[in-house]
């Protein structure tokens, strides 16, 4: 049962096996909640509760009386149909209730979040997170991806939406997403609950019950933090335990257990140390001059195999120690114990602590439905060119978008500045620039520009952006980040030959994603990366290219997906001269040229790829394979 527990929750540690093992920890409020012991607000949760009742029903007709004396009907929407509402953009959000803060503007000050009795759109309330995060971050990034889930807090019939906004490139490259629940009160939406989930911060509602739990990992260590939102719409605190390595609580405190720890660190062996995991459980919330030795509880884990010949030397070794302190260890009984006394506590009913996972899935909403900038259909390059811009989602309605003819048309190379190389003295303004020296090098690039998403309007008939010049880029980016090129086919439109222009170039560039992208020759090569981080190719198709496949010149972290690479030839399908690049589930045939050329400190694996005979020959007679290339 210990072990199914842990597949099932991904974790180590006592607390979910004790926990599973009697009531699963999915939990939600009680009729009264979790109360303080010196806080009596039974009261209040319940007549809230019966409120929120009322409001359930599907109308709530109000009488109303006109300038005239007439008596009227007035109807108002369910909680259901605002949170609807909410999401199509049509009904606000607001945070009358909450004190959120974040991280400093330039003035030295915090500000909130939400300002209260303002309401946010949806995509406004994306555009703050976005400017947020900007901001506390210092540094770039945006809103990936918006989910929503409906939760029944107290299980009263009473609806609540629980919404999920995921970011994208924050300090630690990770993201942040932010999980809300919001409730309507009294006729209003409200921000109950926020939480952030960041560099090694999860945080979770994991059931429709609006059970949370809040997760810090560090080092060898983690803590989890339950909570859940009540009836009322308030965060009610569970419990809370914290484990941590041997070693992590040998760290020279003055108190009798660190003391103990220290003197047992001195004289027991590495391997002893490594093989326990100390657990300590919090059934009440800090509080200041608390006495903890009262308040928290102790128990351990050991990682030995059962049977192992030191298992009893590490449990002698844990035993001992508490014992020295005079702090007393519980067994992993006595925690379920103490934890089906807390539920009841809380209130917590058998039904409200099932997992339910198969019926709590979050629904995604589409981009143009959360897009905090300009959205914009277009249909011709010049739309094209008009609607770039940073912050944009455009949408290209199927037909051929040819830059070359657009550039040479009227007078666009005066409506667009010509970029600037370094000798020329002069500087480069961010948009939309024009390089090349002659007819056939004529080329656009964006520059210092972030946040865009091109997609083809109609996946099914992507769009195709071309160019003429047999010497130019298709498309370059230069210092540019969060680029989302989706469904869309790139590629040179003159005869094949000879050709020495990219079909995409990304270069000092960030966060760039292609997506379901059909990348085609003439072009030199279908991708030059140079010095840029965090790209991904996926779901794509690059194919007749005259010298090879994808150059790479000191990039980060770049990786590509369930992409087809085909007929190309000549030279080095794939160049990298330091950084690594992962394949993962791509499929390799019909490539004329040596595989992989690679420099001293460059590093490539293939994981679940399929190759033809050629191309996987060509992977093993190269002399850096299994030890800078590597295939799985």
């Amino acid at each position: 049962m210990k072990d199914e527990v842990r597949r099932f929750l991904g974790r180590t540690g006592i607390v979910r096996a004790a926990l599973v093992a009697s009531v699963a920890i999915v939990l939600a409020c009680g009729a009264a909640g979790c109360q303080s012991k010196t806080d009596d607000t039974s009261g209040e949760v319940e007549e809230s509760t019966e409120a929120s009742k009322e409001t359930s029903k599907d109308t709530s007709v109000e009488p109303s009386v006109d300038g005239d004396g007439d008596s009227q009907q007035k109807t108002q929407l369910t909680s259901k149909e605002m949170y609807e509402g909410f999401l199509r953009g049509e009904i606000p959000v607001y945070c009358d209730n909450q004190e959120y803060t974040y991280y400093k503007w330039d003035d030295g000050e915090e500000h909130p979040y939400f300002e209260k009795s303002v309401g946010y759109t949806l995509k406004e309330l994306v555009g703050r997170i976005q400017q947020v995060e900007t901001v506390s971050q210092d540094t770039d990034t945006r809103v990936g991806s918006v989910s929503h889930v409906m939760l029944d807090c107290g299980d009263d019939g009473e609806p609540e939406l629980a919404l999920q906004v995921a970011c994208e490139g924050d300090v630690w490259g990770e993201g942040t997403d932010y999980s809300f629940v919001i409730k309507n009160i009294d006729g209003k939406l409200q921000i109950c609950y926020r939480t952030v989930s960041g560099y090694r911060s999860y945080n979770e509602i994991i059931n429709h019950y609006g059970y949370i739990d809040d997760s810090y990992y560090w080092g060898m260590g983690w803590s989890s933090t339950y909570g859940y939102m009540d009836a009322s719409g308030k965060y009610q605190y569970v419990y809370n335990v914290t484990a941590d390595s041997g070693y992590g609580y040998n760290y020279g405190g003055d108190d009798p257990l660190s003391k103990a720890f220290a003197e047992a660190g001195e004289e027991a062996s590495e391997e002893l140390f490594d093989s326990f995991e100390i657990l300590a459980y919090r059934f009440q919330e800090w509080q200041e001059d608390e006495n903890a030795t009262e308040i928290v509880k102790y128990s351990y884990e050991v990682y030995c195999e059962e049977g192992d010949p030191i298992e009893q030397e590490v449990r002698d070794l844990v035993e001992g120690i508490f014992a020295k302190a005079n702090f007393k260890l519980y067994t992993q009984d006595e925690i379920v114990e103490m934890l089906q006394n807390r539920y009841k506590e809380c209130g917590l009913t058998s039904a409200m602590t099932d997992y339910e996972y198969e019926e709590f899935e979050w629904a995604y909403l589409e981009r143009k439905d959360f897009w905090p900038g300009k959205v914009a259909n277009v249909k011709s390059v010049d739309e094209l060119m008009a609607a770039v811009e940073n912050d944009a989602l455009i949408f290209l309605a199927p037909g051929t978008y040819n830059v070359t003819q657009w550039l040479k048309a009227g007078d666009n190379f005066d409506k667009i500045p010509r970029w600037k190389f370094e000798d020329e003295g002069e500087i480069n303004y961010p948009g939309i620039l024009y390089t090349g020296w002659d007819d056939d090098s004529w080329e656009i690039m964006l520059y210092q520009m972030k946040n865009i998403v091109l997609a083809s309007a109609d996946a099914y008939n992507p769009a195709k952006i071309v160019c003429e010049c047999p010497m130019s880029r298709v498309l370059a980016f230069e210092e540019c980040g969060f680029i989302d090129l989706q469904d869309i086919v790139f590629g040179h439109e003159i005869e094949p030959g000879y050709c020495s222009g990219d079909v995409l170039s990304f270069d000092q560039c960030y966060f760039m994603d292609v997506k379901g992208c059909d990348l085609y020759g003439c072009g030199a090569h279908a991708l030059e990366i140079w010095k840029s981080h965090d790209i991904t190719i996926s779901d794509s198709v690059i194919h007749d290219c005259t010298y090879g496949c994808m150059t790479m010149y000191d990039p980060g972290y770049v990786i590509i997906r369930n992409t087809i690479f085909e007929n190309c030839k000549e030279f080095d399908m794939f160049t990298l001269t330091e950084g690594s690049a992962y394949f993962d589930s791509c499929t390799f045939r019909n490539l004329n040229g040596n595989m992989v050329n690679l420099g001293e400190y460059g590093y490539m694996t293939f994981s679940d790829c399929q190759f033809d005979v050629n191309a996987l020959n060509s992977l093993q007679k190269n002399p850096k394979y299994d030890s800078q290339i590597y295939v799985y």
